[in-house]
C-alpha cells in the first residue's frame, strides 16, 4: 500500500456520520443508523462463574450495551453457558461477547452460545508472531491465505446458523510474522491483516462483522482506523468499527488517551461501538465512555464552514503540518494564563494586567495593554485582534500574535497578513465542530504561507473533571493527532482544574511532548492472574519522574509481549501472582512475585540506564 487513499470520511470540515453496514448483535444493532454502543470486559476468569456474573451485572448496570468475557479454553466456553443462563434468569439479556485467541475450535463453540465472538487475525489460524524475519514468496503468502480461508469457514457457517456476529480485531502489538515480514509493525500491516479476513468473509457472504484497529499509541490507533475506513470504502463494503486505545492506563492519563483516540474518530464520523480500556474496575470505564458518546449523540450534519471533501494533508502518517515558533525551544508549546505560582509555568504566559516579568520566560499581552508599556522587553509580545493589526505594526514589533476565527479568514486584510513572517495566529473557536475549523484554517493559509504557526485557544465550559478531560481530548486532541497546531491554549470554567497541567498531560497523551514517564497498562481480563490495578498504580508512583522512559504493566503472555514491544521496560503476568520483567522485547527476569515488582524494576532500570551514561 504505497499509495494512500484520498478519502476516509465524508467531510473533513463538517461533522457527518459515515454510512456503514448494519450489524446485528443479539437484541441490539450497531452501525451508522444506530447510536454508538458502549462495552467493557470482565477481568475475572470465566471459570469463576459467580464473580463473572456479579461483574457482568455491574458493567450492565453502569450503562454498557455489551460485555466481553475472555474465553481462552474450552472449559471457559462451558462456563459461558451457565453465566448467560443465570444473567437471563435475572433479567440481564444484553449481548455477551467471547474474546478468543489462537484456537478456532473455541471460537466455533462459543459462537453457539454468545452473541458475538472476537478473533484476532494475528493469532487466529495464522501463526503467532515469534518476531523472526522469514521470507515469504508470493506463492507461500497466497497459500497461507488459502489455509486461513478454509479454516475459518466452519466458524462462519456456525455464525450464520446461530445469528452470531464476529469482530475482527487487529492489534498493533500482535501481528503475525507473515504480516510483519511483508508490512512491518505498521498501520499498513494492521489494516492488511484485517482486510484479508474481511475479504474472506465478503467472499463467503458473511456480513455480520465488526472490525477494530487497536494500539496503545493514540496516533497509531487513529491513523490505522482511518486507513481501514479508506480501504473498506474502496471495496464498497464498509463495516462498523469498534474503537478503543488499548492499554490506555488508569486515572486521568488513561481517560485522556481514550478521549483523544476515540474522540478523533468519532469526530470523523467513524465508530459504531467503543471501549475505554482502563486499568481499573471495568464498570468504571462506562461513565467516561458515556461522556464521549454523549458529545456526539445528537450531533447532526450541518455546514459550518465550506465543505472539505479532499484531504489537504496526509491523515494516515505522523507528521507536523504546521511550523513551531522559532523563539521558543520546544515543539508544541503550552500557552497559559499568568499565575503567581512559578511551578509548572507554561512556555508562553498570557498577562491581561501587570505581572512579574522574568527574562527567561516569554509573555503575551493584549495590544491595548502592551502599547502602554514603558519598557517593551524583547520577551514580551503583543496580541492583536485582526481588526487592530496592520503591516506597519508588524514592522514595528519583534513578533506579533493575531487572534481570529475561521470566519475572519475572508477579511480583505488577511491575505496581506498571511504573507508576513514573524507572526503567529491564535485561532478562537466559533462553532460546535472545532476540528473542522482548524482543518479549514490550515487549508486556507497553506495556499498563502504554510509556515505560519497556529495556536488553538479552547475553553471547556464543563464542570466535572472527567467531562473536562473528555472535552479537551476530543478537541484540541484531534488537532494534535492531525499535526495542525504549534501550541495549545486551554481554559476551563472550573476553578478546581489546572489548565496548564491539563495541557502538558494532553500533549503527552497524544505522544507529542513528554513531561513525565510514559505508562501503558492493559485493563486486564480473565487471563490476568495478579493484581494489575494495584501494581500499575505502584509502578506509576515509583517511576513517574523518569521523563522519556516508557514503562508497561501487562496482564498476560497472550498479547502482552507484543503490545509492550516498544516500551523501554515492563512486566507481563506469567502465572498466578507472578510476572516476567522485560527490557524492550527481552525477558530479563522470570517469575517475579507481584510484591517485588517495583523493587526489581527499579534495580533493572537503574542498572541499564547507568550503563547508557
Amino acid at each position: 500500500m504505497s499509495i494512500y487513499p484520498d478519502k476516509y470520511c465524508l467531510d473533513i470540515h463538517n461533522y457527518e456520520r459515515f454510512p456503514t453496514i448494519d450489524v446485528k448483535i443479539g437484541n441490539s444493532r450497531i452501525g451508522s443508523n444506530y447510536p454508538v454502543r458502549i462495552q467493557s470486559m470482565t477481568n475475572v476468569p470465566a471459570t469463576d462463574i459467580e464473580s463473572s456474573i456479579i461483574q457482568t451485572k455491574k458493567i450492565f448496570d453502569a450503562g454498557a450495551d455489551f460485555v466481553r468475557i475472555a474465553t481462552p479454553r474450552i472449559l471457559d466456553v462451558e462456563c459461558l453457558k451457565t453465566i448467560k443462563k443465570s444473567l437471563h434468569a435475572d433479567g440481564y439479556i444484553k449481548p455477551l461477547i467471547a474474546d478468543v485467541h489462537f484456537n478456532p475450535r473455541i471460537a466455533e463453540e462459543a459462537a453457539k452460545i454468545v452473541e458475538k465472538v472476537r478473533i484476532n487475525p494475528g493469532n487466529y489460524i495464522d501463526k503467532r508472531a515469534v518476531f523472526k524475519q522469514k521470507k515469504y514468496s508470493d506463492s507461500e503468502y497466497k497459500l497461507e491465505l488459502e489455509n486461513i480461508h478454509e479454516n475459518i469457514k466452519p466458524l462462519l457457517a456456525i455464525c450464520k446458523e446461530y445469528g452470531t456476529a464476529i469482530r475482527v480485531g487487529s492489534n498493533h502489538g500482535s501481528l503475525s510474522d507473515r504480516i510483519l515480514t511483508r508490512f512491518g509493525n505498521t498501520i499498513e500491516g494492521m489494516v492488511e491483516a484485517a482486510m484479508e479476513y474481511l475479504e474472506i468473509m465478503i467472499a463467503e457472504n458473511f456480513m455480520n462483522v465488526v472490525v477494530s484497529m487497536k494500539a496503545s499509541d493514540t496516533r497509531t490507533m487513529v491513523k490505522a482506523c482511518r486507513l481501514l475506513n479508506a480501504r473498506m470504502l474502496q471495496t464498497g463494503k464498509i463495516f462498523p468499527q469498534h474503537l478503543g486505545v488499548t492499554e490506555a492506563g488508569e486515572g486521568e492519563d488513561g481517560r485522556l488517551k481514550s478521549a483523544i483516540g476515540i474522540g478523533a474518530l468519532l469526530s470523523d464520523g467513524i465508530g459504531g461501538t467503543i471501549r475505554v480500556s482502563l486499568t481499573e474496575a471495568p464498570e468504571k470505564e462506562i461513565p467516561f465512555a458515556r461522556l464521549l458518546v454523549d458529545k456526539f449523540e445528537n450531533k447532526k450534519f450541518k455546514f459550518q464552514v465550506s465543505a472539505g471533501v479532499e484531504n489537504t494533508y496526509n491523515p494516515y502518517i505522523n507528521q507536523r503540518n504546521i511550523q513551531p515558533l522559532s523563539f521558543i525551544s520546544t515543539n508544541y508549546l503550552v500557552l497559559g494564563d499568568y499565575s503567581v505560582n512559578k511551578k509548572n509555568q507554561p512556555d508562553l504566559i498570557y498577562c491581561e494586567d501587570r505581572c512579574n516579568i522574568y527574562p527567561e520566560k516569554h509573555y503575551l499581552m493584549p495590544y491595548q495593554f502592551f502599547k502602554n508599556l514603558e519598557v517593551k522587553s524583547s520577551n514580551i509580545y503583543p496580541l492583536f485582534n485582526i481588526s487592530e493589526f496592520t503591516q506597519a505594526k508588524s514592522k514595528k514589533y519583534n513578533f506579533c500574535f493575531i487572534s481570529l476565527t475561521a470566519f475572519e479568514l475572508r477579511k480583505t486584510n488577511f491575505f496581506e497578513i498571511a504573507e508576513l513572517s514573524k507572526i503567529c495566529l491564535i485561532l478562537e473557536i466559533a462553532t460546535d465542530f472545532p476540528i473542522g475549523e482548524i482543518r479549514y484554517t490550515y487549508n486556507h493559509i497553506k495556499k498563502i504561507n504554510k509556515d505560519i504557526p497556529i495556536i488553538i485557544k479552547y475553553e471547556s465550559d464543563s464542570i466535572s473533571n472527567e467531562s473536562i478531560l473528555a472535552d479537551i481530548g476530543i478537541f484540541p486532541g484531534s488537532a494534535l493527532i492531525d499535526g495542525l497546531v504549534s501550541g495549545i491554549w486551554i481554559r476551563t470554567s472550573s476553578k478546581k482544574s489546572n489548565p496548564v497541567n491539563l495541557s502538558f498531560d494532553l500533549l503527552q497523551a497524544a505522544g507529542l511532548r513528554f513531561s513525565k514517564a510514559e505508562f501503558i497498562s492493559c485493563p486486564s481480563c480473565g487471563r490476568t492472574e495478579y493484581d494489575i490495578e494495584e501494581v500499575s498504580k505502584e509502578v506509576k508512583n515509583a517511576f513517574a519522574h523518569l521523563i522519556g522512559l516508557k514503562i508497561a504493566v501487562m496482564g498476560c503472555l497472550v498479547n502482552g509481549p507484543g503490545e509492550m514491544a516498544d516500551a523501554d521496560y515492563g512486566c507481563v503476568g506469567s502465572k498466578k501472582g507472578e510476572v516476567h520483567i522485560y527490557k524492550g522485547k527481552t525477558v530479563i527476569k522470570k517469575n517475579v512475585a507481584e510484591e517485588n515488582i517495583v523493587e526489581e524494576l527499579s534495580r533493572i532500570i537503574k542498572e541499564n540506564e547507568e550503563l547508557k551514561k
